[in-house]
């Protein structure tokens, strides 16, 4: 029986990746016009990204070890963030009508596919501009500020 052959990701999980993954999500995702959205549909997007943004205050906000945030605290930064995103993602199909209406008035008869290129350098750019996140490496042992399950932070 032939062994299975080990596919090599190292692209995916590189930065220039993850670039190339994320540009090519925003671009295909401006191919979609909000404004030829049904309103029930632009209404659910809102109502989607604010339920999200909320979901991730109220449980970012959880009580851990260090701080123990109260539920009115809790529940203001979920509200606050979903009114956030909800507004955000009105004011992005606002300004992504607006950038339509003026390549039309330029002289491009599909601006979509333009606009999708440009969604996707932008968004490619960003990812590679972010920084590196560093990653769980345990400290060096000679370290003697950190503190190991071996030996306690003097």
């Amino acid at each position: 029986m032939a062994e299975p052959t080990e596919t090599n990701t190292a692209l995916l999980r590189s930065p220039l990746g993850n670039a190339l993954v994320a540009g090519a999500a925003g671009g295909l995702l401006t191919l979609v016009d909000p404004a030829k959205l049904r309103p029930s549909v632009r209404g659910s997007l809102y109502v989607g990204t604010a339920a999200t943004a909320g979901l991730l205050g109220w449980f970012g906000t959880a009580p851990g070890d260090a701080a123990r945030p109260g539920k009115p605290f809790r529940a203001a930064v979920a509200v606050g963030l979903g009114t956030l995103s909800a507004a955000g993602t009105k004011l992005g199909f606002v300004i992504d009508g607006k950038i339509h209406q003026a390549l039309l008035r330029q002289g491009v008869e599909n601006p979509r596919p333009l606009m999708a290129i440009g969604a996707a350098v932008i968004t490619a750019a960003m990812a590679l501009a972010e920084p590196p996140r560093e990653r769980d490496v345990p400290p060096a042992p000679e370290d003697p500020d950190v503190e190991t399950p071996e030996r306690p932070r003097p």
